[in-house]
């Protein structure tokens, strides 16, 4: 049971700092929030790495996967990050979570049928189905269409499904790039090599920031908590998922994470104090179906 434990709990931690980051989205710039997150995660990998798997491995790591996990992180953390803070500034996390969790999985099947020659069989077929039909509960309003399409409350949150879409797009390639950059490469210092890069892109770019930027001065707390929602998503939650491969396996830990979208529901309901409505569970319902056949 260690290993399907160590599922739900990386999927329980991705859930939480999902809603941390919620929270903390108007209180600090994107750039900001993101340097905050990539520098608790670094800590907790980097207070890892000398025990596991060891200093030495990082001398040891071919240059070309060296490049990829470069370009890696460019795309992924500076990138899709980013965008996803921003997102998540203009949506609720109950739209925002399941939302970038279903269309993930779909898009990098297509980009593995097309660009890798893998082969789509009925299970792909029926899975990418449930997964796009959740994700139109999620996304598509529901009902006539409003007196004033083009209202402001209507523009943010078709921006901010954009936004949301276009970060797991950014994410899609990615990850793609890390499984290049993984060959040779064990995944703590993968990451632990990704997100300390990361941080050297964004210090001088929050650095850079206006003051008027900003919405309000950040106090100490919530500098902890962004920087903790890091450690949470990227150190913790990434540990557990090393612990589920291993003794769960990996496709039985892929689908048992792939539930987070269920935690984050009640957690933005309770906290965040958003409303969870019968179309967001049936689609994030369909869309956890949907990763389950494709995985």
């Amino acid at each position: 049971m260690t290993g399907e434990i160590s599922a739900l709990g990386c999927a329980f931690t991705w859930a939480l700092s999902s809603v941390f980051t919620k929270s903390l989205a108007p209180r600090f710039h994107p750039l900001t929030l993101n340097l905050l997150r990539c520098l608790g995660a670094s800590f907790v990998l980097w207070a890892l790495i000398p025990f596991y798997p060891g200093i030495q491995s990082l001398y040891q790591a071919p240059a070309v996967s060296v490049l990829f996990l470069v370009i890696s992180a460019l795309l992924g953390i500076c990138l899709g990050d980013t965008i996803y803070i921003e997102g998540l500034k203009m949506i609720n996390v109950t739209l925002a979570f399941p939302l970038a969790q279903s269309s993930m999985p779909v898009l990098t099947l297509i980009a593995a049928v097309l660009f890798l020659g893998e082969r789509m069989t009925w299970s792909l077929a029926v899975g990418a189905a449930l997964v796009i039909g959740g994700i139109y509960l999620i996304a598509v309003p529901h009902g006539p269409a409003p007196a004033f399409p083009f209202s402001p409350t209507h523009q943010r949150k078709r921006r901010g499904i954009g936004l949301i879409l276009m970060a797991s797009v950014l994410w899609t390639i990615s990850i793609s790039l890390l499984k290049l950059g993984l060959q040779g490469v064990n995944l703590v210092m993968g990451n632990g090599i990704r997100l300390p890069l990361a941080c050297l892109v964004f210090i001088p770019l929050a650095l850079g920031q206006r003051q008027g930027d900003l919405f309000c001065k950040p106090k100490a707390r919530e500098i902890f908590l962004g920087a903790f929602s890091g450690a949470l998503s990227f150190g913790l939650g990434g540990f557990l998922f090393l612990v589920a491969i291993q003794y769960a396996g990996a496709g039985k830990a892929a689908v048992l994470t792939s539930c987070a979208p269920l935690f984050a529901l009640p957690l933005s309901a309770r906290y965040l104090k958003e409303r969870v409505t019968a179309r967001v569970l049936w689609g994030t319902g369909l869309g956890v179906m949907g990763i389950f056949f494709l995985l």
